[in-house]
């Protein structure tokens, strides 16, 4: 199923334009308040549970519609999307006449779009128009039915025949339904509709040249939306439709993503790509998991529309179509760019390698071995230790013994002030460790690794970059220096204005997936402001992408259209701080 989201496209103007709340008496009026206080405040949650309980509590008060509707629109912002639908069909069922109606029509539409269905959107978008009596809501919603008729399909146009409009308001909404209907292809049923509408210049609209194709450019998005991983695939997507919103006000030209649910499955993402290099989408964000991307890069190999995946961090993902970019630093890279900072800037001769054994760990581990080889270094030894290992004794004894010799327990060891000590408590140096394990690896094992007196300097990935890390202390964590792209700082102008951007939209701080779906879409819209318009030059513009300082981090792409940017940190002052290599 399509999905143009549209999830906000209105949510700003509503706060301005809903009638005024009817000012109620006594506790009921200070009940009102209070949760009227916490919706716009952004604490959606909390409104809802207080307008629940005037719901419950004042079933026959006067202003109970009022109650109820915002109860409605509550849990619309809360997510709660079927919970709204239940109510807000309850309101409009009780409440026909309301003053609220033609509002209540539009968050069904809304919640629709939000749940994959189109069809249904579309016919509340039409009815909010018939009931709406605000110029201002009218333009906005003729652009909401142009979209999600755009994503129904062609026998969406039986169903609008059937909603009763006032003479004065059937043209305007029959030609706006048209533009969706030709911005699909369905060109018979665009002039089936506006058969309805004498003043509509048939023709000129349903031609080539009436639609305007040069104005409209296509953008599927390919995002888990529903199943285990639909929160993250929701993430991303509120920072792409921020962009999408923000080049529509900054050019005038509509830009609104196609949206498409792959459920988190493989294959389905894979049909889903198939659909839209086959209906001539001009790019493509997406899909979320590296297992995904792979499929959907694959598809795309006999096609040159531009896919970026902008949280896959497998290696070798770009390598399956020319037109394929990945905005995440893939796991390969990172244990290639330890490597080359243990020998180019630590002049480290020899290595050894400690990695969990999960798959993930070891292409990090692998690539940071056949790098630091290639560049004429030694690596001593690599130790797998399981997930959920917690004693790491033999695999630092073996590290000792390959460095040094075989350290036999007959053998008596003294210390520079002449005392005997064990085995293991020998001090060891070597140039260089390289551990790809996680936050609560690391804090069982760094202890493990100073109690035997095996010293190195540390090297790391994202794992390094975590309070239960930091928390260990230097005397533990010692000199160590990790890779990671997933560290949230807002240090760049672009970052700082997106943070404040988002903020302002949905009322809260976001995080990296919304940071990456925004500079997938941001680097989009660089390349139509650019007057790239086809896949072949969009696909251009990215490839020569370097230096861009986006909301996640900077993005340069490399020779296989990764993401080669990479920042270095080490820990200092129980927190991780950024290395700049001269």
């Amino acid at each position: 199923m399509q999905v143009t989201s549209v999830k906000y496209i209105l949510g700003a103007v509503l706060l301005l334009a809903l009638p005024a709340a009817i000012v109620e008496a006594g506790d009921v009026d200070a009940s009102f308040r209070k949760a009227y206080e916490q919706l716009n405040a952004g604490n959606y949650p909390k409104a809802n549970q207080l307008f629940a309980e005037l719901v419950a509590s004042h079933p026959d008060h006067m202003n109970a519609a009022t109650h109820l509707f915002f109860k409605a629109k509550s849990e619309y912002y809360a997510a709660r999307l079927e919970q709204a639908n239940r109510d807000l069909e309850r309101f409009l069922e009780r409440y026909p006449n309301s003053e609220y109606a033609a509002y209540a029509y539009l968050f069904l539409g809304n919640s629709y779009y939000r749940l994959s269905r189109p069809e249904q959107a579309a016919v509340n978008y039409a009815n909010s128009y018939r009931f709406s009596r605000d110029k201002k809501l009218d333009q906005l919603l003729l652009k909401a039915v142009e979209t999600a008729v755009a994503n129904s399909p062609s026998k969406i146009v039986e169903k609008l025949r059937a909603i009763p409009f006032a003479e004065d308001r059937t043209c305007p909404f029959v030609i706006s339904a048209a533009r969706g209907l030709l911005g699909r292809g369905h060109r018979q049923a665009a002039r089936s509709l506006l058969s309805s509408c004498p003043e509509a210049d048939i023709d000129r609209l349903t031609s080539p040249a009436g639609h305007s194709p040069g104005q409209q450019v296509q953008v599927g998005v390919v995002l888990p939306l529903s199943g285990e991983l639909q929160k993250y695939g929701e993430q991303l997507l509120e920072g792409i439709n921020l962009k999408a919103e923000q080049y529509g006000r900054e050019t005038g030209i509509r830009l609104t993503p196609a949206v498409y649910d792959s459920k988190g499955e493989n294959l389905e993402a894979a049909r889903v790509v198939k659909r839209l290099t086959d209906e001539g989408f001009t790019a493509a964000i997406g899909p979320l998991t590296s297992e995904a991307t792979a499929v959907a890069s694959a598809v795309l190999a006999c096609s040159d529309m531009p896919l970026i995946a902008p949280a896959a961090s497998e290696g070798g993902l770009t390598e399956l179509s020319e037109s394929c970019f990945q905005l995440q630093p893939n796991l390969d890279w990172q244990g290639i760019r330890m490597a080359d900072l243990a020998v180019q800037w630590l002049k480290a001769d020899t290595a050894a390698i400690i990695t969990p054994s999960t798959p993930e760990n070891l292409r990090m581990a692998r690539a940071f071995g056949e790098r630091f080889e290639e560049l004429g270094g030694t690596v001593l030894a690599v130790e797998y230790f399981r997930s959920r290992e917690t004693d790491f004794g033999p695999y630092i004894r073996d590290i000792k013994s390959l460095a040094v010799g075989e350290l036999l327990d007959s053998i008596t060891y003294v210390n520079e002030d002449g005392d005997t000590i064990e085995a293991e408590e020998v001090p060891v140096w070597i140039d260089c460790i390289y551990i790809p394990a996680d936050a609560a690896q690391l804090r069982q094992l760094l202890p493990q690794i100073h109690f035997y007196n095996l010293n190195a300097a540390y090297l790391g990935g994202d794992g390094w970059g975590s309070s239960e890390v930091y928390k260990l202390g230097e005397s533990i964590t010692k000199t160590c220096y990790f890779s990671s792209g997933v560290i949230a700082e807002a240090v760049g102008e672009n970052a700082q204005r997106f943070v404040m951007d988002f903020d302002h939209k949905y009322g809260r701080q976001p995080g990296r997936l919304e940071a990456l779906g925004y500079d997938a879409m941001e680097l989009i819209c660089r390349a139509l402001k650019s007057g790239y318009r086809s896949r072949a030059e969009i696909s251009r513009y990215l490839s020569g992408v370097q230096g861009y300082s986006g909301a996640a981090g900077a993005v340069s792409f490399g020779r296989n259209r990764e993401n080669i940017e990479l920042p270095i940190y080490t820990i200092e002052d129980s927190g991780p701080k950024q290395v700049v290599f001269e």
